[in-house]
């Protein structure tokens, strides 16, 4: 910081300013490089905070899926996102080879709004793979049956599922 304070000095005095008035003009902003810095960094911050709680609080399910979507690769944080959402009266449905998309979204239910589970949380299977499956059911309809959901996805093809990665089924909806 010394070698900052000649350099300015310097500076200074050569643009006319006095050698005391640009050292002076150092000190404070020195001293307020001291907490300046923090202090608007704690402003916004609290906008965040402000903003991310009057989402939580005024829409609790949009909000909570869009924070499982964030980290959905992080089971332990997912497993953390469905204890908030039962203790908080927030609905996550189960997976769906029928009805979920790859990432959470918010579905309307009987008893008002929930989180679906994302087809790409699901353990040992990728978002990508998810992503090929969603976009064949919306091209080909839904699914009836296993049988249907192996006929219209090849694990070797390029559009479908790697055989790498393993799509687990949990529940298939008869038409």
């Amino acid at each position: 910081m010394a070698a900052q304070k000649t350099r300015f000095v310097s500076g200074a005095v050569e643009r006319e300013v006095s050698e005391e008035r640009a050292s002076y003009i150092f000190d404070l902003v020195e001293e307020f490089a001291g907490y300046g810095f923090n202090k608007s960094h704690a402003a916004a911050y609290a906008v965040v905070a402000y903003q991310t709680a009057y989402l939580k609080a005024h829409f609790p399910v949009d909000f909570l899926a869009a924070s499982m979507s964030l980290d959905i690769s992080n089971s332990e944080k997912l497993a953390s996102f469905h204890q908030d959402a039962r203790r908080t009266g927030v609905t996550v449905l189960a997976p769906d080879i029928n009805a979920s998309e790859p990432d959470f979204n918010v579905e309307k239910t009987e008893d008002g709004l929930a989180v679906r589970y994302a087809l790409g949380a699901v353990r040992n299977v990728g978002l990508t793979a998810m992503s090929s499956v969603v976009a064949e059911r919306r091209r080909g309809g839904a699914f009836k049956a296993l049988y249907d959901f192996a006929e219209r996805l090849d694990p070797k093809g390029g559009e479908q599922a790697s055989a790498g990665e393993p799509c687990q089924v949990r529940r298939v909806r008869s038409a």
